[in-house]
């Protein structure tokens, strides 16, 4: 064998290699295979103008559901709708006003659900986001616990005779970094909390995430039909104020392309849990189990039901605070 026909099969192989590693790792992280109509079931999906959301509402829809995006920004849901029916003209789409960093936004939200839309059969809590530098919701919350725990709280909280009364499913899209150095800091609940020399993690991202397991754990123990989730790493705008420089993307696009779970992919596990998933005795969000790879999967976490039940009532209070 000549060598320059060597050079020419030593990447060949590499890069078939790869292909194939990313292709068996896709295979593990699961899709869903049911594909029964939901016609006549009604979701609303926090979020859903951009990445998960998006794709969660653009499968739900696309089976013949009616979605109700609830967005921040209604020119991009208006986008994200047009987009959609370029590739499907089943089911309904809805578009309403829901910013999380705003009582006011939410209390509208659900007035508005009540209204018009009082009887669904599921709300996914999937909007969520990730800071470097501080910044604050309307009551002055920092946003990881205003929006990606508060904000979502609040919100079942004013639709929670709806969902009892419709046995709706609440899906609570958490994240495997529940398990990194996360914990719910009562002293600091609410406030930004700068990172210690060298982390790297964001622990109010990871702390809000624990919080939304800890919800879910309550809402099943209250008698909800709860399921959580982690989507996995996905490649979505999530991370947009992290501005990565140029060659980070040189750097780790080998393996980010490995790693990192397309939108859809990770939006399976929002569909599983809205469709399909059934908690047991055994498997449920209050015994520490969650949705991933569209399965149950047992957290690392030693869950506390004081820290939970603390929780719940630290945020009854902080959203009855702002009823004055």
């Amino acid at each position: 064998m000549s060598t320059s026909l060597l050079y020419l099969l030593i990447p060949v192989g590499v890069g078939a290699g790869i292909y194939l590693i990313r292709k068996l790792r896709e295979l593990q992280w699961g899709w869903v295979r049911n594909n029964f109509s939901l016609r006549g079931k009604v979701y609303i999906v926090t979020g859903s103008n951009t990445g998960l959301g998006y794709e969660t509402a653009k499968a739900l829809v696309a089976r013949q559901a009616t979605v109700i995006m609830a967005c921040r920004n209604m020119e991009k849901a208006s986008h994200a709708i047009a987009k959609i029916r370029q590739k499907t003209s089943e089911g309904e789409l809805i578009p309403l006003e829901l910013d999380l960093a705003s009582f006011e936004s939410i209390h509208k939200f659900a007035a508005e659900i009540k209204a018009k839309y009082p009887t669904f059969d599921c709300l996914i809590n999937n909007a969520g986001l990730a800071m470097q530098t501080p910044q604050y919701t309307k009551e002055n919350y920092e946003v990881h616990f205003g929006v990606n725990h508060l904000g979502h709280f609040l919100l079942v909280d004013l639709l929670k005779d709806n969902i009892k009364n419709n046995s709706a499913r609440v899906v609570v899209v958490s994240s495997k970094m529940h398990e990194k150095n996360a914990k719910v800091d009562f002293e600091n609940l609410g406030k930004w909390v700068d990172r210690a020399r060298g982390d790297r993690f964001n622990n109010l991202y990871n702390n809000s995430k624990l919080m939304n397991f800890y919800f879910a754990r309550e809402l099943y123990k209250k008698g909800y039909d709860a399921h959580v989730l982690c989507p996995g790493l996905c490649h979505t705008d999530f991370f947009r104020d992290y501005n990565p420089k140029w060659y980070h993307y040189v750097l780790f696009s080998p393996v980010v392309w490995l790693m990192l779970r397309s939108a859809k992919q990770g939006a399976q596990n929002i569909i599983h849990c809205a469709t399909e998933n059934i908690n047991t005795a055994e498997k449920n969000p209050a015994t520490g189990y969650y949705i991933a790879n569209v399965k149950q999967t047992k957290s690392k976490v030693a869950f506390d039901d004081l820290v939970s039940e603390r929780l719940w009532k630290e945020s009854v209070r902080e959203i009855n605070e702002h009823k004055k």
